[in-house]
């Protein structure tokens, strides 16, 4: 039983365990695919973004002779540049240079006359490298106005394909600030913009300081870029240590990833709390079952104790019944059985015989001058007598269906199923010697050997013979070994031969 209850326990244990595992695991599911969802979305939010900057570089790059013939006219918020600016809010500025990084024309209010971007890592870029694809640069401050902006760019060629400047659109990194400022997020949530090279670009909700950090030594670009442009994963971020479920997305035509990472300690916390009226239910359920299990196995522990007593109390009956059984049909003195066992086995093989046909013999013996022997050495004497020929008898040789019974007195019975009369008298006569054998002294006895003796009587069953008519037999048989001068045998049918 108790086994049985621990099983029970175990099994909604294990089914409860089972089914908040499975919930916890759809739970993270959930918020990877909505991690990796929203990342796509800012991604197509991005690409958007700057491929309006893009569009906006080239229409630059075909106006291109013209700006270099008469830089003037595309200068300030009403030239070229400051209407394709003010078209854009993502924009900071436009601008183009010459071959030397001097500036040509601004979107800006103001032109600055010294001013040389020849040192920009982008101006760098194009001019070594004759390649007529838009270039994103990582965040830089901007000389005119200390801003944060990401350049875009494209190469400028003359007639010849030989650089000839460059055409520059600034993305004010506030830009993405705000729109990633309208979305909802727990404190530890993230939304980020990095360049493929690993480079940060911005980062909600953290510090300018993370600007341009390096992202390189974190799965997204260990591994999970490799493998997909999109995806999601756990990792534990390098900037302040939180656990999060990312979600990330590559943008097709740009050298830049969106990643956005959710709170995965504020997540199980939000879980726990959504389960925790289920959670405490099931808590209530199994201690509800082990205080059931508990009364049950009390009160079949109780059952069984009770139940075992009660054997133990019938056992102890029974011992007590068949001790009492034994005692009604045993002799307290002798050991042998008594005159009612001696009665009831005498009828109970008569009964047998009836039907068998097989003979019964009965022997009756008596001590020899017994109440001489009782006068002389006392009762108690006579009683240690009466034991020791009782245990001549019980330990002489015999089949386990005959049986010694004390008839009373100090007179002897011995019951002989299936024994015809001459097997009888033998059996008569080993007692008789056994008897000899022992020579118990009796010196009041008048037979010359001054030991006890026995004189015996045998009867025989005939068809239709009772109980009575056999002990009257072997009694009167009795007698006249008694009259023929004791220590001897007499078989009734001698009796009944001699008329």
């Amino acid at each position: 039983m108790a086994v049985f209850l621990l099983i029970i326990a175990v099994a909604v244990v294990f089914v409860v365990g089972w089914s908040m595992w499975q919930s916890w695991q759809h739970t993270l599911q959930d918020t990877e695919k909505q991690a990796r969802n929203q990342s796509i979305s800012l991604s197509r939010q991005a690409e958007d973004t700057f491929l309006q900057v893009q569009i906006t570089l080239e229409d630059i790059v075909r106006h291109g002779d013209d700006i270099f013939a008469n830089p003037a006219s595309y200068l300030g918020p009403q030239g070229l540049l400051g209407v394709q600016k003010s078209r854009l809010p993502q924009l900071h500025g436009l601008f183009v240079y010459d071959a030397q990084g001097n500036w040509l024309a601004t979107s800006g209010r103001r032109m600055y006359p010294q001013a040389n971007n020849a040192d920009r890592e982008y101006f760098i870029w194009h001019r070594t490298h004759n390649d007529a694809r838009v270039h994103v640069g990582h965040v830089i401050h901007s000389r005119s106005t200390g801003d944060l902006i990401i350049p875009v760019s494209l190469r400028l060629n003359d007639d010849q394909g030989r650089f000839r400047g460059v055409v520059l659109g600034t993305v004010r990194v506030d830009f993405f600030r705000q729109f990633y400022g309208y979305y909802e997020m727990s404190p530890k949530d993230i939304l980020g913009l990095t360049h493929l090279d690993a480079t940060v670009m911005y980062v909600r909700p953290f510090s300018d300081r993370i600007i341009n950090k390096s992202m390189a030594d974190t799965p997204l670009y260990r591994s999970l870029l490799k493998a997909s442009p999109q995806g999601a994963g756990t990792w534990h971020s390098p900037i302040d240590g939180v656990t999060r479920i990312f979600g990330y997305a590559q943008l097709q035509s740009y050298p830049l990833v969106v990643a956005v990472g959710i709170d995965r300690d504020l997540l199980k916390t939000q879980w726990i709390k959504n389960n925790l009226a289920i959670i405490c239910l099931n808590v209530l359920l199994l201690m509800t079952i082990s205080l059931f299990g508990m009364l049950v196995l009390k009160q079949f522990r109780k059952t069984v104790r009770h139940r075992r007593e009660l054997m133990q109390t019938q056992d102890e009956l029974t011992r007590v019944n068949l001790t009492l059984q034994d005692l009604a049909l045993i002799d307290s003195l002798t050991g042998l059985g008594n005159r009612r066992q001696f009665d009831i086995y005498l009828e109970q093989c008569l009964a047998r015989a009836s039907l068998t046909g097989a003979p019964v013999s009965l022997i009756m013996c008596d001590i020899d001058f017994f109440k001489s022997y009782n006068d002389t050495f006392g009762h108690v004497a006579g009683d240690e007598c009466l034991r020791r020929v009782a245990d001549v008898l019980k330990y002489l040789p015999r089949r386990s269906t005959d049986v010694v019974a004390r008839y009373g007195g100090e007179e002897f019975a011995v019951i002989l199923p299936g024994t015809p009369a001459n097997e009888a008298e033998k059996v008569a006569k080993r007692i008789r010697y056994a008897i000899h054998n022992a020579a118990l002294p009796h010196h009041t006895s008048l037979l010359p050997d001054k030991i006890i003796t026995l004189s015996a009587g045998i009867s025989t069953s005939t068809a239709g013979d009772d109980a009575t008519t056999l002990k009257q037999a072997a009694d009167a048989a009795l007698y006249a070994a008694k009259r023929a001068g004791r220590d001897c045998i007499i078989n009734a049918a001698c009796l009944t031969d001699n008329g």
